[in-house]
């Protein structure tokens, strides 16, 4: 099985750019309505420590979203990796390309309640991007199912995702389960904090099996209706032997319009 730190990388690093509200790793059932667009950018940096190894990624991520309907978007992500393994060289170099879309599909207005799907495929990478563990070599996909409640003081996200990698060689194929939940209030004009935590579990092909927890947090400033600035820090723990822990430095732009 690949080292748990890779996966958290895609997992913690990489997918924020795509979600509605960076820098979280929860996503909500925001859409951006029909016709208008989005602009993310996201740069993370993350320091992994297993047993006496450490290692460093750095992440890089575009997204762009167009709101096909007023309940649908689709998105498109790009992503660019540096790593720095504990043993072996470093590596840099573009990730997968995503393509996704999110649909709002149940609201009720007078509670402020919606739940939302949110499918995702992840294009492959070239056999030698893949040999430096810069992706996937076969398509692979997602799906994330996204409850929100709003709230007096800001709002409340649950999700559900399950996902599936796919490597050319199928012995390194991997499944994945997350729970995640996150709460955000509004503390001032423009200012959001936020809390995020959740569970990860990966399988591998073999039946092995490593579960992290996460917890993030973050702000989120918006100094006018079309743009967000947002910084977060991410710790994760696992119970791999020996365990991993990571520290996740995130921080994004969005644009709207």
């Amino acid at each position: 099985m690949k080292s748990l730190a890779v996966s958290m990388l895609t997992v913690l690093s990489l997918a924020p750019a795509a979600w509605a509200a960076q820098p979280l790793i929860t996503d909500d059932t925001g859409t951006q309505g029909k016709g208008a667009q989005q602009l993310e950018w996201a740069h993370s940096s993350e320091r992994a420590t297993q047993g006496l190894g450490r290692s460093r990624s750095l992440a890089g991520a575009w997204t762009y979203t167009l709101g096909a309907t007023d309940q649908a978007d689709v998105f498109v992500t790009g992503s660019y990796l540096g790593l720095r393994p504990a043993s072996g060289r470093s590596t840099s170099g573009w990730s997968h390309l995503t393509l996704g879309a999110k649909w709002r599909l149940w609201e009720l207005e007078s509670s402020q309640t919606s739940l939302a799907l949110k499918p995702e495929w992840l294009l492959p990478v070239s056999p030698g991007r893949e040999a430096r563990e810069l992706g996937v070599g076969r398509s692979s996909y997602a799906l994330t199912l996204i409850a929100t409640q709003e709230l007096p003081f800001g709002a409340l996200h649950l999700n559900v995702q399950a996902g599936r990698e796919r490597y050319r060689d199928s012995q390194d194929n991997e499944r994945s389960l997350r729970y995640s939940a996150a709460t955000l209030w509004d503390v001032a004009p423009g200012w959001r904090l936020a809390l995020d935590l959740g569970q990860q579990t990966v399988r591998s092909a073999q039946g092995a099996e490593v579960r992290a927890r996460f917890v993030e947090i973050g702000t989120i400033y918006s100094p006018s209706k079309s743009q967000d600035w947002a910084l977060g820090l991410i710790r994760s723990t696992d119970n791999d032997k020996p365990a991993a822990a990571t520290r996740t430095l995130t921080g994004g732009w969005t644009y709207r319009f």
